[in-house]
């Protein structure tokens, strides 16, 4: 007796085979989205945890984003007190962050916050950010250190951070008052949102 076509058995087979082998590989193509995700949701939620301690401690606090290529990190800084944010000081502190400290000189006015970040978070090798830009800065930077302001009044600087993953670029952007991230799936900068 000729057999023509498949019986269900070989069928079904054949079905379970490709649902094993798209559920297998599904996840690693959308990795990187998940990774930007996650980093995205990180920052957010690490913001918030800066605000209420700046607030509760009644000090200023820091994120500091490196962005030398190969070294895209941050972690956060805690001020000795409430401090002003003056472009002149924070200009000075990043000139002399890499000298070694002098005997007798004063503290530094920030130091590392262990309770929130213990070192340095590196981004995923993926990643990197494209730029950080505060509303008082001139320009964004995409290159060096940058630092978003958190003050004990329970406001911060307005900010938005980009990440990238050299396909796609998505952006954080942080209310001043209420220290809420809106993420953003597309590159803007703080001038395009205000208009």
């Amino acid at each position: 007796m000729k057999r023509n076509g498949f019986t269900l058995i070989e069928v079904m087979i054949v079905i379970a085979i490709i649902a094993g082998l798209i559920a297998v590989g599904a996840p690693r193509l959308l990795k990187k989205d998940a990774n930007m995700k996650t980093t995205a949701r990180q920052l957010a939620v690490l913001a918030k945890e800066i605000r209420n301690r700046a607030k509760l401690f009644n000090s200023t606090y820091r994120l500091v984003i490196r962005m030398d290529k190969g070294d895209e990190s941050y972690w956060v800084e805690k001020g000795n007190g409430p401090q002003m944010v003056e472009p002149e000081k924070i200009a000075k502190e990043l000139e002399d962050r890499d000298k070694p400290k002098e005997e007798g000189a004063p503290p530094p006015l920030f130091a590392i916050d262990k309770a929130l970040t213990k070192k340095e978070r590196s981004l995923p090798s993926n990643m990197s950010f494209a730029q950080v830009e505060t509303a008082n800065m001139s320009q964004p930077l995409s290159s060096g250190i940058a630092y978003i302001h958190f003050f004990p009044q329970g406001i911060m600087e307005a900010s938005a951070i980009q990440i990238t993953d050299k396909k796609n670029t998505w952006t954080l952007v942080f209310n001043p008052l209420t220290g809420q991230a809106d993420i953003i799936e597309k590159a803007v900068n703080l001038k395009d949102l205000s208009r």
